[in-house]
């Protein structure tokens, strides 16, 4: 099909495939993480005293029920991804379902350019939830903190029509908050803008945190500039560690950016964040545009913009910034060369914070995607203000408050019709149906679950098969040792099933399950005794990896050893566990002082270009120690697929090289300080460079 189809065409959705080159996702990490605790936060000079309430809260890690996805590597090939097109004279929107629902491209067919950034390659990285994450487009992310669990997973996708137009609608339970999400994207024949009607139901009588952030990457340009409905901030005080600091301030100046204008994203030199607090924005701005929004600006005067309705009221610039370390993580994610920012828009006052929804409540709002054009001269004024109100009186103009009002009506109205399934998600959401009409004596009007979702049983595959049979039997199909432990549930619900199941001889898997579900509320002691039952049952070493963990965590390091080593003398198919052993042991190998069995582990392990980040930091610190520049320089000289935000492991052990190097001929001090000057000056090794903040560091 043309991209200049005839005038007045009417909206098209249609099925395609994408093509393009990328690093495949190969498979789940058989094992559970558990989670932590919130992260340590702190408001540093300018926070907003009104900020406080829900700062911090619900930021540790977590993953469970979910599984980590962590098997993939850097190596390119042909892929090709399912994709929905939808278009009309204006825009040409791809989605890609089988990723979260990802808005892939949207395609401006007047200009001839890309709105979002368009990542030419699928390179995913470690940076989300469950670690694969990719750049690019729209991710539509709900939850907890971090990049969503949905996001290198299938969701659910279908069409209908309500109202005269054609709606896109994608859909998921989330499992972890046990909230339902959908997404419904409509291009009517005559519109510019790209609309997105966004609603979250809460099926549970109880009040629950509520996560979201939509985060659209866009190109990045040495000139673009970025507004929002205010320049009040909240921004992240850099180099503070695990400690995070947060500080407010107006742009352009920021205490962060000395000297320099923070609305230019190119002007940062480390990776650098702020969130725009348009709950200050009250009333009709100068702009006469009352709702909240935010644009990215060119030097030619082309211009992304987005705007939405309430609750949806914060906005958010991420930049990877203008340091070597910053350029080293776009060209990680895509290719040399490629430069993008994010704008996003969430529910919270920042990312740290988080927001609520009740009871069987809803929360719902409407973004609207679009293109404009601002004369040069004028958003790039030095009044930063005076440039904002300009923005902001085109976005008026644009996307008028009463266009987005009658998508928000819209949505509501149609919320009960149910869509045409193009694509299927998970099973979750049928068991969790089932669950609920159980619960409720098998009435499923009672079930609270909200109109228009369908989650039909043909959904439930071999992920969710034997909870499906517990539900249906009374208990889990009998399962070998040798084999994965499978998906993981966290909740009441099916705890209660697992506890009245019946005991059967062997069975090692239903106390493991019990056992997992018991750790992860913190049920240290209760969790040990189920995983040493399930280990009595049938040996297993599934069940000695987690007893090492919570021995781990208690600080018995020899406990853990020696309960990893039971695992590694079980005997499996082709006499080698999954991989995710090895990368726990070596590193606790390490820790105790034992090198040389870590060692002897790494040997084991297979090509060392196969190394997961924590491999390759033993093997480093083994080579170093052994005085071996010929492994280290190998392993300098390789690209971690794994490498996460913050972890500068790998290039603190080629600084410590590189002193110990230099101290055989000068003091100590001016080995450090030459090592410093190397390092400013672009000396570490670029395939391990991810420094996101520079100044002040060690390294």
């Amino acid at each position: 099909m043309k991209d200049e189809p005839e005038r007045g065409m009417e909206t098209i959705i249609r099925v395609e495939k994408l093509r393009l080159k990328g690093s495949p996702l190969e498979g789940e990490n058989p094992q559970p993480f558990f989670r932590e605790a919130d992260l340590s936060v702190s408001g540093g000079g300018g926070f907003p005293e009104d900020k406080y309430g829900g700062f911090g809260r619900e930021t540790g890690f977590r993953v469970l029920p979910y599984t980590v996805l962590d098997r993939y590597d850097r190596r390119l090939v042909d892929l090709e991804f399912p994709s929905v097109v939808m278009e009309n004279d204006f825009l040409k929107a791809e989605f890609l379902p089988g990723l979260g629902g990802r808005l892939w491209s949207l395609y401006d067919k007047k200009r001839k350019r890309d709105l979002l950034y368009r990542n030419p390659v699928f390179r995913p990285a470690n940076l989300a939830i469950r670690e694969a994450w990719f750049s690019g487009g729209i991710e539509w992310n709900i939850g907890r903190f971090g990049h969503t669990v949905h996001t290198c997973a299938p969701v659910f996708a279908g069409t209908f029509h309500a109202g005269g137009i054609s709606v896109f609608r994608i859909w998921e339970f989330e499992r972890q908050t046990r909230l339902l999400w959908r997404v419904e994207f409509t291009l009517p024949p005559d519109s510019p803008a790209l609309f997105a009607y966004v609603r979250v139901d809460n099926p549970a009588p109880d009040d629950k945190p509520l996560y979201w952030w939509t985060n659209a990457a866009v190109p990045q340009t040495g000139g673009t500039r970025v507004f929002s409905a205010t320049n009040e901030l909240i921004y992240f005080v850099p180099g503070t560690g695990k400690q995070k600091t947060m500080g407010g301030g107006k742009l352009p100046d920021i205490p962060v950016l000395p000297g320099r204008d923070a609305s230019y994203p190119a002007l940062f030199d480390y990776a650098g964040e702020y969130f725009f607090q348009n709950d200050k924005a009250a009333g009709k701005n100068s702009g006469g545009f009352g709702l909240p929004w935010e644009s990215a600006v060119y030097e030619d005067g082309y211009a992304y913009v987005e705007a939405s309705t309430l609750p949806l009221l914060y906005r958010k610039m991420f930049c990877w910034g203008n340091g070597r370390g910053g350029k080293r993580w776009q060209d990680f994610l895509s290719m040399p060369g490629e430069a993008y920012l994010e704008v996003q828009a969430g529910l919270a006052p920042t990312q740290l914070h988080t927001a609520n929804i009740s009871g069987l409540g809803i929360v719902d709002f409407v973004q609207a995607f679009t293109a404009l054009e601002v004369k040069p001269e004028t958003a790039f004024q030095k009044d930063y203000e005076r440039a904002r109100a300009c923005v902001e009186t085109l976005v008026a103009g644009q996307i008028g408050e009463a266009s987005l009002q009658t998508a928000l009506e819209a949505g509501r109205k149609r919320g009960d019709e149910a869509a045409d399934i193009l694509f299927t998600g998970s099973g979750w959401g049928a068991l969790e149906r089932r669950i609920r009409e159980r619960q409720n004596g098998g009435a499923r009007r009672e079930s609270r679950f909200p109109g228009g979702l369908s989650f039909p049983d043909e959904s439930v595959g071999a992920e969710e098969a034997p909870w499906a049979e517990l539900l249906e039997k009374g208990a889990l199909p009998p399962r070998p040792a040798n084999h994965t432990p499978g998906s993981f549930v966290t909740d009441k619900a099916w705890e209660t099933l697992l506890e009245n199941s019946p005991l059967r001889n062997g069975d090692w898997l239903t106390p493991y399950h019990l056992g997992v579900i018991a750790y992860e509320r913190g049920g240290a002691e209760k969790a040990a005794a189920l995983w040493k039952k399930s280990a009595a049952a049938l040996e297993n070493p599934w069940a000695y990896r987690n007893l090492a963990l919570a021995a781990k965590k208690q600080g018995n390091v020899q406990a853990a050893l020696e309960y990893y080593k039971r695992a590694f003398s079980f005997k499996v198919p082709g006499g080698r566990l999954d991989k995710s052993f090895t990368e726990e042991y070596v590193p606790l190998l390490m820790q105790a002082g034992r090198e040389e069995e870590a060692a002897v582990c790494l040997a084991a392990a297979g090509p060392e270009e196969t190394f997961s980040v924590p491999l390759l930091e033993a093997a480093a610190t083994i080579a170093l120690n052994h005085g071996d520049d010929a492994a280290l320089d190998r392993i300098f000289s390789r690209e971690p697929a794994h490498i996460r935000e913050g972890d500068d492991t790998l290039a603190g052990i080629w600084t410590e090289r590189e002193i110990r190097r230099l101290a055989g001929t000068t003091s100590l001090s001016d080995a450090e300080r030459q090592v410093r000057e190397a390092l400013s000056s672009g000396a570490l090794p670029r395939e391990i460079d991810f420094r996101m903040y520079t100044a002040g560091c060690k390294i």
